[in-house]
């Protein structure tokens, strides 16, 4: 059976898109609806601000994400049937942000994963039966508060609505773990040993405990929590038993602390490719914002470790509770309780990047951060791609339709036009550079990327 998959990164949409008319946006809409199934991600939620059942989180992914719930609609008409909704943004305003969200979704006929009122149907995978078979979405994050993380439910007690967890921790060496305790110590955690590990949690939060596992090699690396990575690795294994064809989604902010943030951490790509010997066709990760990742193809599958951003619309947020001016706005004249978004988000000045046709960015959006260096929007190359994979006995192509973001009109600022030219060459030319980690050749043809395995 043939199947024709279009997926993409991250999808930050909080307004209507279906009237723009601009022929390169359109053209990459058409990308979503001639699939046999559309894939974005989805990072904001879906509610009115005034909802009784809806308040802001004290503690948020940065910016509190939110959109009316008409964006569900502008989802369908773009071409999107499923999304992955894991990550650190998906209980902003709480457990009536989620049911608000989901409810929006359910109205579009849009599916989704990743979230559910309990672990179970957090990590469950979503299915969406199309012409070319069925395609199912496993959606994970690595990236999320500790609150957030959907509980499992007991024969005598229910569960915890929240987020599908992909958690890490670290193991660290003799002298690493030895400067930990000691700062531990200094700083008033409780430092308790279990086996071989060090568990550290402040005072009085006895539940709120951080692992941290001893190793003989020097160093400090991370590891996933093998509880959460063999639960995830059995939905992508019932996935694929039920479904065609199969999408795992990881949102991941973490990056190789020996490269940079267009460097996945150590623990995706191996992870990414037990997803494939699982069963999974192809692997979508995102979260670095911008930087863009390498394409890996592994046995019949591929992987995508950051395609960039598709939607980039936390520029244009209405409102933002206390929390956000009393984290982003040191210099803010005004209180908090009369501050408006505009001011604060026009200062941290994303839209700005995507002015024009540069190939990087010319400001640091990331701020003065010691690390990652540039924080996000960092990129030696601005852009993202919508790839269209084309399965049938295996996989038999990739096309990578390149993208840059819009900025400077209010109704284009965060919408995706194609690129073209130079610099479609460009992007392509630069993943073709992150891929060839992975012994993946990303051609340049007719102002598309190809991967033909």
């Amino acid at each position: 059976m043939r199947t024709t998959l279009a997926v993409s990164g991250d999808t930050i949409l909080n307004r209507q898109v279906s009237v723009c008319e601009d022929e390169r946006f359109r053209s990459l809409v058409e990308q979503f609806r001639a699939a046999d199934a559309g894939f974005t991600h989805l990072e904001v939620n879906l509610l009115d601000y005034d909802d009784p059942d809806v308040h802001p989180a004290a503690e948020a992914g940065g910016t509190w994400m939110r959109a009316p719930p008409d964006v569900a609609a502008e989802l369908a008409w773009a071409g999107v049937d499923v999304v992955s909704h894991a990550s650190n943004h998906a209980l902003d305003y709480g457990y009536g942000g989620l049911e608000s969200t989901w409810a929006a979704l359910g109205e579009a006929g849009v599916d989704w994963a990743g979230t559910g009122r309990n672990l179970a149907t957090a990590r469950a995978p979503t299915y969406r039966d199309t012409p070319g078979g069925r395609v199912g979405l496993v959606s994970m994050t690595t990236s999320f508060t500790r609150w957030t993380r959907a509980g499992e439910a007991r024969r005598d007690l229910q569960g915890r609505p929240g987020v599908n967890p992909l958690g890490y921790e670290f193991e660290l060496g003799p002298e690493r773990m030895e400067q930990l305790l000691d700062l531990a110590e200094a700083m008033g955690l409780w430092v308790t040993p279990d086996g071989d590990d060090w568990l550290l949690n402040p005072p009085g939060l006895h539940n709120t405990v951080y692992r941290f596992h001893a190793s003989a090699e020097p160093g400090v690396r991370p590891v996933l929590a093998e509880a959460d990575r063999a639960g995830n690795l059995r939905a992508v294994e019932e996935a694929d038993r039920q479904a065609d064809r199969t999408i795992a989604h990881i949102h991941t902010h973490a990056w190789d602390t020996a490269g940079s943030m267009a460097d996945p951490p150590a623990f995706l790509p191996p992870f990414a490719r037990d997803c494939i010997d699982a069963g999974t066709d192809v692997v979508v990760c995102q979260g670095s914002h911008t930087p863009l990742r390498g394409i890996e193809t592994y046995g019949d599958g591929v992987i995508f470790y950051h395609p960039g951003d598709l939607f980039m619309m936390s520029d244009t947020t209405e409102r933002l509770p206390a929390e956000f001016y009393d984290r982003y706005g040191d210099d803010l004249e005004e209180h908090p309780a009369d501050a408006m978004p505009g001011r604060l988000l026009a200062e941290r000045g994303l839209s700005d990047l995507f002015d024009g046709e540069a190939d990087s960015a010319d400001a640091d959006y990331g701020g003065a951060v010691r690390s990652p260096e540039g924080g996000y929007f960092s990129g030696a190359v601005l852009g993202a791609v919508v790839p269209v994979c084309t399965f049938e006995d295996g996989l038999e192509r990739v096309e990578l339709h390149p993208a840059r973001l819009q900025g400077g009109s209010a109704l284009y600022t965060g919408v995706p036009f194609r690129a073209q030219g130079r610099a479609a060459r460009r992007i392509v030319e630069h993943l073709d550079e992150l891929s060839t980690a992975f012994d993946t050749d990303v051609a340049f043809e007719d102002d598309i990327g190809v991967i033909e395995p």
